[in-house]
This record gives C-alpha cells, sequence and structure tokens, in this order.
C-alpha cells in the first residue's frame, strides 16, 4: 500500500466554554491514502464535521498530530502553508452561507487563482473560470450572476468549481449534499465522483447520510461522541459491522423491497446520547447498547481487531 497522504494520530479538539469542556474531537487516529474517498459517518454532534475541519487546518488542534506528506499541517507557515491549501481544499456543507453574497460567480470561482497567483492576466482568468464552469455544468451567461439568483444545487457547482480551481489533490467535502433537495443531491455525488476519476482526487467525504457513504466510499470511519468506534472497508461495514452503534446505523437504513423492509429486524436505540462535556465512565455509547455488561460501564474500550483491516472499540469484539 502506497504512503499516507494524511496520518492523523490522537487528534484531539475541545471547546471551552467557562469551566465547561466540550470534547468535540478525543483522541482520534486514521491514515487518508491518495485516492481513495474516505468516509466518516456519525449522529448530529459526534464530532465528524470538527474532525474534517481540523485535519485540514480550519480549526487548531488540542492534542496529537496531523501530518500531510510527512509535514505537521498545524506548523506550516508563510510559503509552507500556501503550498498546502493549494494543494487541499475544501467544499462547505450549506451552499447558501459559504458564497459571498456581494460577488459575482466569476469572482467567486477566480478568489483561489487570484490568492495563488495562478493567472498572470484578465483574460487567461476568465477562460480559466470559463473552464471550470463547464467542468461543474454551470451554464457560462451566469458568469456575472450573484449567489442568490442560483438554486441550491447550482450554488454547490459553484462550491466544488471554487475548490477545483487551485488544482487541489486533495478535498474535505463537509456534508456536501445535506442542505440540497434529494433530486440534486445524487447529481452532485455523480459530479463529485466524475471528477475524482478525472483528476485523481483523494476525499474525506464526512456525512450522516449512510446510503451516500457506502456507494462512494472505500473506507469508513463511524464516529459516537467525539471518538472512533469502527472503522474498516466499506464493503466490509455493511455486511459484517462489529459494534452496536454501527448496527443499530445500518439497520435504520430503509431497503426498497417492502417483503425484505418489514421483515428484517430494526434496533431501535433508547436513551439519550451523553454529553460531549460530561462524558460517563467507561463506553460512552453503554447507556444506549443492548449488549452492555457492568466493564462496559466501567471500563472505556480500545480499539482493537475484529477481523483483517476491520477495527471496532468494543468490549465485546
Amino acid at each position: 500500500m502506497s504512503q499516507p497522504l494524511f496520518e492523523v494520530r490522537e487528534l484531539k479538539k475541545y471547546f471551552h466554554s467557562g469551566r465547561t469542556v466540550t470534547k468535540a474531537v478525543d483522541d482520534v487516529s486514521f491514515d487518508i491514502f491518495p485516492g481513495e474517498v474516505l468516509g466518516v459517518v456519525g449522529e448530529s454532534g459526534c464530532g465528524k464535521t470538527t474532525c474534517g475541519r481540523t485535519v485540514v487546518g480550519l480549526y487548531g488542534k488540542d492534542g496529537g498530530q496531523v501530518l500531510y506528506k510527512g509535514q505537521d499541517v498545524h506548523a506550516l507557515r508563510g510559503s509552507e502553508r500556501a503550498a498546502f491549501c493549494r494543494q487541499v481544499q475544501t467544499i462547505f456543507q450549506d451552499p447558501y452561507s459559504s458564497l459571498d453574497s456581494k460577488n459575482h460567480v466569476c469572482d467567486l470561482i477566480a478568489e483561489g487563482l487570484d490568492v495563488q497567483k495562478l493567472v498572470s492576466s484578465k483574460a487567461e482568468r476568465l477562460e480559466r473560470v470559463k473552464e471550470l464552469m463547464n467542468q461543474v455544468g454551470l451554464n457560462q451567461s451566469g458568469l456575472y450572476r450573484y449567489p442568490h439568483e442560483f438554486s441550491g444545487g447550482m450554488r454547490q457547482r459553484i462550491g466544488i468549481a471554487r475548490a477545483l480551481a487551485v488544482e487541489p489533490e486533495f478535498i474535505l467535502c463537509d456534508e456536501p449534499i445535506s442542505a440540497l433537495d434529494v433530486s440534486i443531491q445524487a447529481q452532485i455525488i455523480n459530479l463529485l465522483m466524475d471528477l475524482r476519476e478525472q483528476k485523481g482526487l483523494t476525499y474525506l467525504m464526512i456525512s450522516h447520510d449512510l446510503s451516500m457513504v457506502k456507494h462512494v466510499s472505500d473506507r469508513i470511519v463511524v464516529m459516537y461522541l467525539g471518538k472512533i468506534v469502527e472503522t474498516c472497508p466499506a464493503a466490509e461495514l455493511y455486511e459484517n459491522p462489529a459494534h452496536p452503534y454501527t448496527q443499530a446505523l445500518i439497520s435504520a437504513i430503509p431497503i426498497a423491497d417492502p417483503k425484505i423492509e418489514r421483515s428484517r429486524e430494526r434496533v431501535i436505540l433508547t436513551g439519550q446520547v451523553p454529553s460531549p462535556s460530561d462524558r460517563p465512565k467507561g463506553c460512552a455509547f453503554a447507556g444506549r447498547c443492548r449488549y452492555a455488561t457492568e466493564r462496559c460501564r466501567e471500563e472505556e474500550p480500545a480499539l482493537r481487531e475484529a477481523a483483517s483491516g476491520h477495527l471496532a472499540a468494543c468490549h465485546l469484539v
């Protein structure tokens, strides 16, 4: 296997409010390899977005290390930081708030070109913007229109074009379809997958949509309350989920065949998600787990191997 593009080791990101400390990301470790799509899934509030943004340096860290091609992401400065920002881009969740409403589409897409000084004239700049609009399926007649004049799907295409402008090799996709109509979601995902094939891109795909993540990911990380509870290849996760939390998530995915849907077992979670600022002793999932034992309530489980390349943080594995 090739060397990892990103190496994340014991990453921590905490938020402080008075005496309260919210452990949004707590001791998380994983690798991202060139050309792959790594999916990160979990309920809202599990820390997946904070994890992704800390990995690419949008948030500072409170512990651990993130290496990009062997370089410490959070120690980069000056020209090294600028080079990193060119190689690593982000597509944000909300296409309504992530685009500056005061700028034309042309200027929004060209922002990275200007910052990185990748074009030498206005004519070259305009031609490059037109090429990017064509790549993402935007009509060039919208060059000098404002974001509010576009639908949500079109705005997200503008965001994708802006990310592609500097020719990155890695893109953080932070819930890229959650703010879009269902009818548009498949178009955006298909566009991202086509661009991956054409340009050899690597994605960190953050989502709560397990069906979508299964469709696009090579490997998947499952997070719960700021920690990784399971990670393995995508097909393995859906065929043999090892952690009770993952089993519950997968059982909630609807199946189109009504006969199978009626006959299959659903795992219904009870209890409340603990506060990340007041984590319980032992396994954080124990209060909602149907298999929990006294050991689960007293001792926090470590990630251990359930099968080759398949890790789960559960005492019963």
